[in-house]
């Protein structure tokens, strides 16, 4: 048996893998997270920098998808939604902030005149696995990253056909999970699968020996 703490940057690492892999096949998102920053002084601030760096509000941010403004303390009535432009306009700033520019893992803007509510809604990234308690960002996945983890490990441990073995597994079992995904969010009905029991090939550890 390996300790955890032997364990977890491989773990990470597998994390990571499966997280970018997921992604680039357009099914699997981080979870959606909304942040309130009150009280946002966009006179002296014009980014969100002090926010997105390690250790603050938005540092686990992949991406915004939206940001609404409301002069600081007023009601619900008064949310505005800013504008993302792929280059901030060359203007002075007013009362409202109105657009932004997400560049370089940022929020930027050209500012206002009084302070300001912000509501960020962004997607998060899958944070780093700390212990064995943590619970996974994305649920049904824990199998997947037992293989791709075995995987990484059994390649430093100089077993390539091994690794590559649990590695493909990984990715197979990734693929059928997304194709899940799919189908959940169009809700289809799916016809229920055989039962596959111990000694049943690769899914039932029959086949190692």
């Amino acid at each position: 048996m390996f300790s955890a703490a032997r364990l977890m940057p491989y773990l990470n690492i597998a994390y990571a893998a499966l997280r970018d892999e997921g992604v680039a096949l357009r099914e699997v998102t981080a979870a959606e997270a909304v942040v309130l920053l009150p009280n946002f002084d966009p006179t002296t601030h014009r980014d969100l920098g002090a926010y997105v760096q390690p250790g603050g509000m938005l540092a686990n941010m992949a991406a915004p998808i939206s940001i609404r403004e409301r002069q600081a303390g007023t009601d619900d009535n008064n949310w505005f939604e800013l504008e993302r432009v792929a280059e901030l306009p060359a203007r002075s700033p007013d009362d409202l902030l109105r657009s932004y520019e997400w560049r370089g893992g940022n929020v930027y803007f050209v500012g206002a005149t009084q302070p300001l509510d912000l509501e960020i809604r962004f997607e998060q990234l899958w944070p780093v696995i700390g212990d064995a308690g943590q619970a996974l960002a994305a649920v049904g996945v824990a199998n997947i990253l037992g293989y791709w983890t075995a995987g990484l490990m059994a390649t430093a441990m100089r077993e390539q056909q091994l690794g590559a073995q649990y590695i493909g597994e990984a990715r197979h079992l990734l693929f059928r999970w997304v194709q899940r995904q799919v189908m959940d969010s169009q809700q289809e009905t799916r016809r229920p699968r055989p039962f596959r029991g111990e000694g049943s090939g690769f899914n039932g550890w029959g086949s190692w020996s």
